[in-house]
């Protein structure tokens, strides 16, 4: 197994069995000390990091996954890693769950999408100091894409490749992870993870349904909310900050909101000194409505912004 692209390290082929059951120990209680690190030092990522379930897959999983309940992690790889850098990685596989990269992607180009988006979490996590970056990947990092979508990433890499070719995306970096796609008939799909690390191994890639996958994406909108809220805003990026509140305050017309206030401040009452013209018919004196009181509008127009 060789891990494309990687310029400075590639897994042993003649590790043992027990060589590598050996190594997976040692790896899983590093894993479990990054995690407290995180805990310690990046709240949110801590807390995030603790609902996932640790799984080895160095069956089918080159370098890291993460399907929103499961962290799957090839041995050798992260055993060629420091805790700090394991950190990073952890993070990042958090952020690609939390800025749902996969279900954005849409029919673009996977590659050229999957980069856009590793250009985004590699991004905050270096302007925030999350873990440190693997020094023997490199990944994508731009700081020129700082305040970007990924979607307007994706555009301007996209142009660029159809200028200068295949050549031009080889020249950006690397990928730190494997971004896969977990649709599948769902046989296969992981229980509602406990963020517990095991010893246990993933020897095929699990796959899941659509009805399961929507399941996901909603716990880790769930998750999200609650590890903000214990970390507090001051220990929770911007980014993600911004995305709670679209999700918690979403926004309302003005239009209905200007409607709202003026029928709260204008006062309508019946009154007799202006039957209504309807109960005339009736042969009986009904009230009218008293539109009498009336309220004064001013429009302001902000323009002191860009």
């Amino acid at each position: 197994m060789s891990v494309a692209g990687k310029k400075n390290w590639e897994p042993n082929p003649t590790i043992t069995p027990s060589e590598l059951a050996i190594m997976r120990t040692d790896v899983l209680d590093r894993i479990i000390i990054a995690r407290v690190g995180l805990l310690l030092r990046h709240p949110f990522f801590g807390n995030m990091a603790t609902r996932l379930q640790i799984k080895s897959a160095d069956d089918w999983l080159p370098t890291a996954a993460v399907d929103g309940r499961n962290l799957y992690f090839n041995t050798q790889f992260f055993n060629a890693m420091s805790n700090k850098e394991i950190e990073f990685v952890i993070a990042h596989e958090i952020l690609h769950c939390v800025f749902d990269h996969l279900g954005r992607r849409d029919d673009r180009d996977p590659t050229i999408y999957n980069i856009a988006a590793d250009y985004i979490v590699n991004n905050l996590l270096v302007r925030d100091s999350i873990g440190t970056k693997p020094t023997f990947i490199d990944c994508y990092q731009d700081f020129k894409y700082e305040t970007w979508s990924s979607e307007a990433v994706y555009d301007d890499i996209f142009e660029q490749a159809k200028k200068n070719g295949e050549e031009f995306l080889k020249q950006l970096g690397e990928m730190l992870d494997e971004h896969i796609d977990w649709e599948g008939d769902g046989n296969e799909g992981q229980g509602q993870s406990n963020g517990s690390a095991d010893n246990k191994e993933s020897k095929s890639q699990p796959v899941y349904s659509k009805e399961d996958l929507k399941k996901i994406k909603d716990e880790i909108k769930e998750n999200m909310i609650s590890a903000a809220q214990s970390a507090g805003a001051g220990n929770t990026p911007g980014e993600v900050q911004r995305m709670i509140k679209e999700l918690t305050e979403p926004k309302m017309n003005w239009r209905e909101l200007l409607r709202q206030q003026i029928q709260s401040t204008v006062r309508n009452d019946y009154t007799f000194s202006r039957p209504s013209r309807k109960s005339q018919m009736t042969g009986a004196i009904l009230p009218g409505m008293n539109f009498s009181e009336t309220i004064d509008l001013a429009v302001a127009i902000d323009m002191s912004g860009s």
